[in-house]
């Protein structure tokens, strides 16, 4: 007869002290970041900036709003991506290099998703944007060079930090 047993004697773990949360709250979204995120102030209407010297990242969120016709929609979200991608080539001419590009329908079938990762040197740059009839609504992530630490903080924010009001 084999007798096998075993027993722990690891401490249990400590849970974290919840995180304080300051909440922004727009008419196209709620954003529920930590206090060391500051928000910025910027010249246009429906943009907003927050930036965290902790995760030295910067978040903008931003809502245009245009009537786009379902059949010009796609035609959008390329204009659309073009830009970011654009924009990434002015601060680094020849250097970007991108890492994904996605246009499908929203799973909730209330326009389309758009999506546009890159890196430059020293920055990461990561957007998700949704188009639909009445607006189309934008936020991007810019962090430091290590892409999977910008991801993570990204899909840490889209999944529990902010809520976007669609369509």
């Amino acid at each position: 007869m084999q007798l096998k047993y075993s027993f722990s004697l690891t401490p249990p773990v400590t849970p974290k002290p919840a995180e304080k949360l300051v909440e922004y709250s727009y008419s196209e979204f709620l954003l529920d970041l930590p206090e060391h995120w500051k928000q910025y102030p910027t010249p246009q209407d429906n943009t907003f900036n927050w930036h965290s010297e902790v995760e030295n990242a910067g978040i903008t969120i931003s809502a245009d709003f245009f009537e786009v016709p379902d059949e010009k929609a796609f035609e959008c979200a390329e204009v659309c991506l073009k830009g970011r991608h654009d924009a990434m080539e002015a601060l680094a001419p020849g250097q970007v290099t991108q890492l994904t590009r996605t246009i499908k329908p929203h799973s909730q079938g209330v326009g389309l998703e758009i999506s546009y990762s890159a890196q430059i040197p020293g920055h990461t740059y990561i957007y998700v944007g949704y188009i639909t009839s009445r607006k189309i609504f934008n936020l991007g992530l810019t962090c430091g060079p290590d892409k999977f630490a910008a991801a993570d903080l990204f899909n840490k924010t889209m999944r529990e930090r902010v809520r976007v009001k669609l369509p």
